[in-house]
C-alpha cells in the first residue's frame, strides 16, 4: 500500500507542517507530495521521501493565479496516483482536489482539518459540506467539539489528535523569560500579548518576553514595542529548527491566539514542563488542559490577560505546580495510541 500525503509544502516552520512530518515518521511508506521546493522546515527529514509536484509554491495574494496553480495541482496530482492508493490531504483547497480525484481514480480519500470548525464562512463552508458528505470520505479533525459540528452536517469524521514524543524535560524554576512561538499573523494576535505583557509591568522585576516567528505583522509589532518603549524587555526571534532550547530557557509559555484548532506549540511547551497561560480560543485548549484550568483564561482583554501573567511571574509555588500537572497531562498525547489510530484508518481505507 502506497500513502501520499497530499500538502501545501513542508519548507516552513508552521504546525499543520510539524504534524505532516511527525506522522511521516511514524508510519511507513509515505511519500509526501509537495508543490514546489523539496526542502523540510525541521530535523530529522533525512529518511522521508519528499517528491516534489514541481507546479511551484502556492500562490498567497492573487486570486488567479492561485486557481492556476491548483488546477496544474490537480493534473499533476492525476498523472501520478493510481487505483487503490491511500491519499491524506492536510488543507482545504488539497481536500477538495483530492475528494474529486477520488472520483475519478476510484479511491478512498482521506481529508484532514487542521484549523477550528467555524473558519471557514460562508460559500467556503457550503462546498465543503457538499464535498465532505459525500459518502466515500473520511474527515480527520483534531477535537471532539469539532467533530459534533461536522456530524451534524453529515459528514463521516473521526478524532485523531495531533501527538507528541515524550521528553526527559526539567522545568526551569529560576528563569524570567517568557516564550510566545507562531506565525507573526493576524490569528496569533501578538499585539495583545505585547500590550498584557508592557500592562503588567512584570519587566520591572527582571522578566522578558521571547516571540519566536516570523510573518506579516513583524514591522508592525516591533514599531509598536519601540512606541510602548519595551525594547528592552520583548525580543522577536526568526524561527530555528533548535527552537528547544527556547522551551528549556524559559519559565512560562504564553497564546493569545484569537483562534486555534489544537496548537502543537501548547502540546510543546507542556511537554518541556512549562506551567502555560492561553486566550480560551474556540477549540484546543480545553480539551487539551480541561475545563476550568486556571491557565485559561476566558477573558479576552489585555488588562486580564495581564493581571494573571504578574500573578503567575510572581509566583514560583504556582508554576512549579502547574509544570507539574501539565507534565501529567500531555501523557495522553504520546504517539502509542494516535499511531495505531492512524494506522487502523489507513488500513481500513485500503480495503475499501
Amino acid at each position: 500500500m502506497t500513502i501520499y500525503f497530499v500538502t501545501n509544502g513542508i519548507n516552513r516552520m508552521a504546525g499543520t507542517e510539524r504534524v505532516i512530518v511527525q506522522l511521516a515518521q511514524a508510519l511507513e511508506d509515505v511519500i509526501i507530495l509537495v508543490p514546489g521546493s523539496e526542502q523540510c522546515a525541521f530535523s530529522g527529514c533525512e529518511n522521508l521521501n519528499i517528491q516534489s509536484l514541481e507546479v511551484g509554491e502556492f500562490p498567497t495574494h492573487n486570486k488567479l493565479a492561485k486557481i492556476i496553480h491548483r488546477l496544474n495541482y490537480f493534473r499533476k496530482l492525476k498523472s501520478i496516483l493510481k487505483r487503490n492508493d491511500t491519499v491524506v490531504s492536510f488543507s482545504f483547497d488539497l481536500n477538495l482536489v483530492n475528494i474529486k480525484l477520488s472520483k475519478i481514480l476510484n479511491y478512498t480519500p482521506i481529508v484532514c482539518e487542521h484549523i477550528e470548525y467555524n473558519y471557514h464562512k460562508g460559500i467556503r463552508n457550503l462546498i465543503r459540506k457538499k464535498f465532505y458528505s459525500q459518502d466515500t470520505v473520511t474527515l480527520v479533525c483534531l477535537t471532539e467539539t469539532d467533530k459534533r459540528k461536522f456530524l451534524n452536517d453529515g459528514i463521516r469524521t473521526l478524532v485523531i489528535p495531533n501527538f507528541i514524543h515524550p521528553l526527559d524535560s526539567k522545568y526551569n524554576s529560576e528563569s524570567k523569560k517568557i516564550l510566545s512561538i507562531g506565525r507573526l499573523e493576524f490569528q496569533k494576535n501578538f499585539a495583545f500579548l505585547i500590550e498584557a505583557f508592557h500592562l503588567s509591568k512584570i519587566y520591572e522585576n527582571g522578566w522578558v518576553l521571547d516571540i519566536v516567528g516570523e510573518g506579516s505583522e513583524q514591522k508592525e509589532l516591533e514599531e509598536k514595542i519601540k512606541l510602548l518603549n519595551m525594547n528592552e524587555f520583548i525580543r522577536i526571534h526568526p524561527f530555528t529548527k533548535n527552537i528547544s532550547k527556547y522551551y528549556q530557557d524559559s519559565a512560562l509559555m504564553c497564546m493569545t491566539s484569537r483562534f486555534e484548532a489544537f496548537p502543537m506549540v501548547l502540546l510543546e511547551a507542556m511537554n518541556n514542563s512549562l506551567p502555560v497561560l492561553v486566550s480560551d480560543f474556540p477549540t484546543g485548549a480545553r480539551e487539551i488542559l480541561g475545563e476550568g484550568n486556571t491557565q485559561i483564561v476566558s477573558d479576552y482583554t489585555p488588562g486580564a490577560f495581564a493581571k494573571l501573567l504578574a500573578s503567575f511571574c510572581l509566583d514560583e509555588d504556582l508554576r512549579r505546580t502547574l509544570s507539574k500537572q501539565n507534565s501529567e497531562l500531555i501523557r495522553k498525547y504520546y504517539p502509542e495510541q494516535i499511531i495505531q489510530s492512524w494506522k487502523e484508518l489507513l488500513e481500513h481505507t485500503s480495503k475499501e
